[in-house]
């Protein structure tokens, strides 16, 4: 700090102390005490200068001393102020084969965590939208959850959830490289019928057809006056000079080490580029040929909401167009599995050249083949269920269908994906219901994949000596592969478990955060930790606890609450009168409900110990006839009722059947 050595030092000096009060009429004491004695001494401008040096530097360190404060309070302000989010850490009750000690599971809004114990010893981490979640355990297999919830700020809350999301994926990587070895495998030893050589959505197709279509024609036309008249010639032409021209080649063996906490790099293997290529030959051919749809995959439902008025065609067909333009485009595309794109975009062309003609919608058939279905001889007993839910579904696509035709909008992809996906859902009632035909419940796709084995004659041929030093490549690494599975997620009662991994994973996550360090060190904390319930007991010591009911629980509470109380005991304690169980072969056999009252456990254990030794005698006789059926599942039905003579219930009862409403899909 420097002075005028023109201008009075001392009033320099007292300007400068007092320039901190400059725009208030009373200075502070301290101001005024050093003006009085700089006023009445006699000082030197080298003496002035050393003091206002020292008196700036001070001033200086209290401002900094000052502004640190201030930003440490606003810090610690606005972390408080961040939004919170609840963690759900959820046990689940006990049940009947490998869930008997409960299951743990970790909720991040609409996902859900958890551990799976797979054969071979290994454990893994699996991911659920939260509905399907609830739907598998809180109603199919009837378990109740007890939720302990715990608050963290949003910063967090995604950082976690954005690690066991990671977590995730890598396993997932992992999955697809073993997936990837078996492919190969499956194609070097020609396993026709192995689900992995299949070629997806060619089964869309009617390999028999005599004469093209108008929209086919159109198409072609549309291909031709974009890449020329032989395009389609000498894109098959090209195509199968690329098939002709794969080679066997050696994986980069160390991009197959696995790690937990990283990505494996997934090869673009010998199998896939073939499979890949032959799915883009079929496109190509079947645009040629003009192939028309196969009628086993394509259904119009019979219900007034279904036909389209001249408007409404007339913006189908704008959509169509786009569809065709997408298809053109994809014939010069990059990406390697555009032959599988096309087939499918290709069958909702004619799709739609259907509807627009017939003035009612036409969909494809969009469940997988591996559906579950309800047999017909079943039916009948979910036939008002079955009814309320084709109703439910009808009311819903009235509303979808005004959404999809907004004026001035066009229509998009994904929407229609979506509206036909809930027609399926619809359809499948309807024809069920009326032609007493299986019902599928599950397995509904946005886009359609019916598949066709890969044709024989298009098997890759290699000589006898390049497929076996392939194959012992391919073996080598299946067996690596495996061994590093095992090392990495072995499974371990005590150590190993779906709640031990949980916390570990917690733990790794290495979030600076009290809450998350405490949950990822529980299991050393705390003894019975490594326990399901034991776990959730720690927890729900110091956050709130939130109980959700089994689907049987919650509806003999709405029973209680509009019926009389006595009729509902007496028709719901039992398996014979119950009016939504259903016996069924996920369950021993069993008498009485002993999962919600403690007090008549032993007694209801009693019987359904009687009642699963009867089932046991009978099976010794009858073994010969049902090969053990029955003796097996008297023994289980001993086993579950021993624990109830002791309080503790396991046995809850499924819902082999249980359906879910359109809204859940």
């Amino acid at each position: 700090m420097s002075f005028d050595s023109t201008a009075a030092p001392e009033k320099q000096l007292r300007s400068l102390l007092c320039a901190c009060v400059s725009n208030t009429t009373v200075q502070p004491k301290s101001c005024v005490i050093l003006s009085g004695i700089i006023k009445s001494s006699s000082l030197s401008t080298a003496t002035l200068s050393r003091v206002s040096s020292a008196l700036a530097t001070s001033f200086i360190t209290h401002s900094i001393n000052f502004l640190f404060l201030l930003c440490t309070i606003f810090s610690l302000s606005f972390s408080a102020a961040l939004p919170a989010k609840t963690l759900e850490y959820i046990y689940i009750d006990a049940s009947e084969g490998s869930a008997s000690g409960g299951h743990t599971a970790l909720r991040f809004g609409k996902e859900t965590f958890h551990f799976q114990h797979y054969d071979g010893g290994i454990i893994r981490l699996v991911k659920h939208l939260s509905s399907d979640f609830d739907y598998q355990y809180r109603y199919l297999e009837n378990r109740s959850f007890h939720q302990a919830s715990i608050e963290l700020n949003k910063r967090h809350y995604e950082r976690l959830h954005e690690h066991f999301n990671l977590q995730f994926l890598q396993q997932k990587q992992q999955n697809a490289l073993l997936k990837e070895i078996r492919l190969n495998i499956a194609l070097l030893t020609q396993q026709t019928t192995h689900p992995l050589l299949n070629i997806k959505g060619a089964g869309l197709f009617d390999s028999k057809t005599t004469a093209p279509s108008p929209t086919n024609l159109w198409l072609q036309q549309q291909i031709i006056r974009k890449y020329g008249a032989d395009a389609l010639d000498n894109k098959i032409l090209a195509v199968k000079h690329q098939i002709n021209s794969l080679q066997l080649q050696p994986w980069v063996e160390s991009e197959l080490q696995l790690n937990e906490d990283s990505f494996t790099k997934l090869p673009y293997s010998f199998a896939s580029r073939h499979i890949n290529a032959v799915s883009q030959l079929l496109l190509l051919q079947t645009i040629k040929k003009g192939a028309t749809l196969n009628s086993q995959y394509y259904f119009s439902p019979d219900h007034a909401d279904f036909k389209l008025t001249a408007t409404q065609r007339e913006q189908l067909k704008k959509f169509q167009q786009t569809l065709i333009d997408n298809l053109i485009s994809l014939l010069d595309s990059q990406r390697p599995d555009w032959g599988n794109a096309g087939l499918v975009l290709y069958a909702r062309i004619l799709s739609l050249a259907h509807t627009i003609q017939s003035g009612t919608f036409v969909f494809l058939d969009t469940y997988t083949t591996q559906s579950t279905g309800i047999p017909n001889t079943e039916v009948a007993s979910y036939n008002a269920l079955f009814k309320a839910q084709k109703d439910q579904a009808i009311a819903r696509i009235k509303d979808d269908k005004k959404q999809l035709f907004t004026a001035g909008q066009a229509i998009s992809e994904a929407d229609y994906s979506r509206f036909e996906m809930l027609s399926n859902y619809y359809y499948e009632r309807e024809r069920g219901l009326a032609d007493k035909h299986v019902i599928r419940i599950s397995g509904e796709q946005r886009l359609p994949q019916k598949s066709i084995p890969l044709p024989e004659q298009l098997f890759p041929q290699f000589t006898a000596e390049q497929t076996e030093q392939a194959l012992l490549r391919l073996e080598g690494y299946q067996k690596s592969h495996r061994q590093q599975i095992q090392a990495l997620y072995q499974y371990d009662l005590f150590t190993r478990n779906c709640v031990t991994e949980i916390f570990t994973t917690i733990d790794k996550a290495a979030i600076d955060n009290e809450q998350i360090r405490e949950l990822g060190q529980l299991i050393q904390q705390d003894l019975i930790a490594f326990i399901p319930f034991g776990s959730y007991r720690s927890l729900s010591i110091e956050h709130p606890r939130l109980n959700l009911p089994s689907f049987r629980k919650q509806q003999i509470t709405k029973m209680y609450g509009q019926e009389n109380n006595l009729q509902v005991f007496l028709r719901e304690f039992n398996t014979l009168s119950a009016s939504h169980y259903k016996f069924n072969d996920q369950d021993s056999v069993f008498l009485f409900f002993t999962d919600d009252k403690i007090w008549s456990r032993p007694v209801y254990g009693a019987f359904n110990l009687l009642t699963a030794t009867g089932i046991s005698l009978y099976g010794s006789f009858s073994l010969p006839f049902d090969s053990g059926k029955a003796l097996k599942n008297g023994a289980m039905g001993i086993l579950m009722s021993l624990p109830e003579l002791a309080f503790f219930n396991i046995r809850k009862g499924s819902y082999k059947h249980l359906l879910p409403s359109p809204t859940a899909n």
